[in-house]
């Protein structure tokens, strides 16, 4: 993957294609020299950005879908193809270079999220298929080489809100339902739901049906489940719910149900619309610990430590226009530290490291500078105020 481009569906109903390395300088009304160096200070302006990415390729509104789009990815193999989804009931397969569509399914029902299996085996790529989260109790696998949908897999009680490939093994995926379920499937079994995720499931000593499958009911939340996420092992998934709540699970073993690892994420989180949200982890390969990014109701993005749910950071937005729950979120690529956020005002967001400028630098020397030069004073003082000589000398 180049990671040099991004794809937005607008609430206007247009498809935008970004070019992520080429920025645009909008022009002020003054000049500012020092501008770049003064962007993570209060004094800037948040409302008027002096650079936007380029936008190089736009579907106009109304041409891609009829309805809201609610999901949309890269292919992942290549970047000449992207698929979209909609509430207008369709899944559209388009063309990059010519922004056109070349394929379209109907699933005949509000289509929430699609995710696209992205395993390298060759033998899995001959069979391309994307998973569709709808407003019905059952996910649908669509086969993209066949151009017809080459499954459906029932069990949820209500509609599906999320559905998640397994990083290392094709064959599994993870689903969440309306009805606070969690299913993993595996789609070689003629019985495909291989477990559930069940919250009151805390060790492996808990006593529990072998399979999980027998009960009326498990639960993994005490509300719809909108989010999800495996981290790149596949040994742990992420859930998140309208109970306000994160869970870590214990996946490791496929011959039990997962394990709720109990880790408390704090009572911060706001998660309160039956609306699919993006929860999304860092590389394991950037950083010596692991971070789960959380877009909060209240419009701000929680960072948390995954070993222990300690929340080390909120990303919140400045500026007088800036109010909007986040309701998109991605990756920039390896090695940069950079995600992207979109947001239900239409804004796309992007949260950067705050590696230390030239500015930083010369600020940091002109205190210690200054520092240095108080504590030398300080210093004198008590040699003046010690010396008994210069206190009879000079009587105060």
């Amino acid at each position: 993957m180049e990671y040099q481009y991004l794809l937005s569906g607008c609430a206007d109903l247009s498809i935008k294609l970004w070019d992520l390395k080429a920025q645009e300088e909008v022009k002020g009304d003054d000049e500012d020299p020092d501008w770049r160096y003064r962007r993570q200070y209060e004094d800037y302006d948040y409302d008027n950005p002096r650079q936007v990415f380029t936008n190089i390729a736009t579907v106009p509104r109304k041409t891609a879908h009829t309805f809201g789009i609610s999901s949309i990815m890269w292919w992942p193999f290549d970047t000449g193809i992207f698929v979209s989804a909609s509430f207008d009931h369709t899944v559209k397969i388009w063309d990059t270079q010519e922004m056109a569509p070349v394929h379209e399914f109907d699933i005949a029902n509000r289509v929430y999220l699609i995710d696209i299996r992205g395993h390298q085996s060759n033998e899995m790529t001959a069979s391309a298929l994307i998973a569709v989260a709808s407003d019905q109790p059952f996910i649908r696998l669509l086969d993209i080489r066949a151009g017809s949908s080459a499954h459906t897999l029932s069990g949820h009680k209500g509609k599906t809100l999320e559905v998640k490939w397994h990083p290392t093994n094709p064959f599994l995926f993870a689903s969440g339902g309306f009805d606070g379920e969690v299913k993993v499937w595996d789609i070689r079994r003629s019985n495909n739901c291989l477990c559930r995720l069940d919250m009151l499931k805390t060790s492996s000593l808990t006593q529990h049906d072998s399979h999980n499958l027998t009960k009326a009911s498990v639960k993994a939340h005490l509300g719809p489940v909108n989010g999800l996420v495996w981290d790149e092992s596949g040994t742990t998934l992420f859930t998140a719910g309208n109970d306000d709540k994160v869970r870590c699970w214990d996946v490791a073993s496929s011959l039990a149900p997962p394990i709720n690892r109990l880790i408390n994420f704090g009572p911060l989180t706001r998660n309160k619309y039956p609306q699919t949200i993006p929860i999304l982890l860092s590389s394991k390969l950037e950083l010596e610990l692991q971070y789960l990014l959380f877009p909060s109701d209240n419009d701000d993005v929680f960072v948390y430590r995954t070993i222990d749910g300690k929340l080390l950071s909120r990303l919140s937005r400045r500026g007088s226009k800036n109010h909007g729950r986040t309701s998109s979120m991605c990756y920039a690529g390896p090695s940069s530290g950079t995600y992207f956020c979109g947001t239900m005002d239409g804004e796309i967001v992007t949260w950067v490291p705050s590696w230390p400028t030239s500015y930083d630098r010369q600020a940091k020397l002109e205190l210690k500078d200054v520092l240095d030069r108080s504590h030398l004073v300080k210093e004198a003082n008590e040699i003046l105020a010690n010396d008994p000589f210069l206190q009879k000398s000079f009587p105060t």
